[in-house]
C-alpha cells in the first residue's frame, strides 16, 4: 500500500539512484512506473500518472502551467487562478504566492 511516507522514501531513493546509475536514469525517464516497480516491487496505481523530465543544464526553473481554461473568467476568478490560492495573509493586495511571507 502506498502511504505518504512510502511515496517520499521511494522518490528519495529514485532521485539518488537516477543521479548515479545511467541505465536506471533512462528507465525512469522512459518508463517511470516500471522503474518504480523495479525498486519497490509494487505497481503504481493506474489512475496515478507520472511524468519525469530530465534536468537541462543552463535552465534555472521548470514551470508547470495550470490546466487550460476555455471559458471566459471574471476578473476575480482570473485573480484567484493566477494566485492559485487566496489573498496574501499580510494583506499586501497580492496573493499567497507573493514574497511578503518569505523570511529573509
Amino acid at each position: 500500500m502506498w502511504t505518504k511516507e512510502k511515496v517520499d522514501k521511494t522518490i528519495d531513493f529514485l532521485m539518488k539512484k537516477a543521479s548515479t546509475d545511467l541505465k536506471f536514469r533512462k528507465s525512469v525517464i522512459l518508463e517511470p512506473e516500471k522503474a518504480i516497480f523495479d525498486i519497490t516491487g509494487e505497481k503504481v496505481p493506474e489512475d496515478f500518472k507520472i511524468k519525469v523530465i530530465e534536468n537541462i543544464p543552463g535552465y534555472d526553473e521548470t514551470f508547470v502551467l495550470n490546466d487550460f481554461l476555455s471559458e471566459e473568467l471574471t476578473e476575480e476568478e482570473l485573480d484567484n487562478v493566477a494566485g492559485g490560492r487566496g489573498r496574501c495573509t499580510r494583506d499586501c493586495g497580492k496573493y499567497t504566492n507573493c514574497y511578503c511571507n518569505v523570511v529573509a
